[in-house]
Parts: C-alpha cells; sequence; structure tokens
C-alpha cells in the first residue's frame, strides 16, 4: 500500500541472515574445531519426539519431549551415560511398532 516491494524486502532479508549466518560459522570454525556429524544426536532426538507426539500437536510434542528427557536420565543413571542416546532409538523403535500394529488392525478385506 506504501509502494514498498515485499517481495524484495524479504529477499533482502533472506539474503542478509545467510550472510550472518556465514560469517558466524566462519569465526566459530577458527575457535573450535567441527565436524559433520555434531548434531546428529539432536535430530535423532527431535525425530524421535515428533513421530511420538505426531507432526503439528505442539502440546504432545513438549510432553513427549519432557517424557523423553526423564527416560534418558533414567537410563543414564540406571545403565549408564552411554545408553541414554540408545534409549532414544528404542523410545522411537517402538513407538513405530505400536504405530505399525495400529495400523494393521485397522485394515480391512474390501468386498
Amino acid at each position: 500500500m506504501l509502494g514498498i516491494n515485499t517481495d524484495n524486502v524479504y529477499a533482502f532479508t533472506f539474503s542478509l541472515n545467510a550472510a550472518i549466518c556465514g560469517a558466524a560459522g566462519v569465526m566459530v570454525s577458527i575457535i573450535w574445531v567441527l565436524q559433520p556429524f555434531y548434531g546428529i544426536t539432536y535430530s535423532l532426538r527431535s525425530f524421535a519426539i515428533v513421530t511420538a507426539a505426531g507432526l503439528g500437536n505442539l502440546p504432545g510434542v513438549i510432553t513427549t519431549g519432557f517424557g523423553l528427557g526423564l527416560l534418558e536420565q533414567y537410563t543414564g543413571f540406571v545403565l549408564g551415560a552411554e545408553y541414554q542416546v540408545a534409549s532414544a532409538v528404542v523410545m522411537l523403535l517402538l513407538v513405530l511398532i505400536y504405530r505399525q500394529i495400529q495400523l494393521s488392525r485397522k485394515r480391512q478385506v474390501v468386498q
């Protein structure tokens, strides 16, 4: 309405954000040692949480996140710290198996 082209503003802010992130990444890589698989445990946890709670279910994601955190801490206390990430994988597998069983119960023969 005021003559400002919003597409150009969005493109400029996106490119400025990308440039700032790139510069920050260069500065961090000078100080710290970075490897390609540093974030894989966080990706695994977030995938397990979203799979268990369901996509678009914010209260479920928050509850599942707290539940996974409690499960990981309990597993780390009982079995040791090396099994904390494994507990997220086990929870993910149990959720996938449970959902597969639920889907197979709903299937019916069409006549």
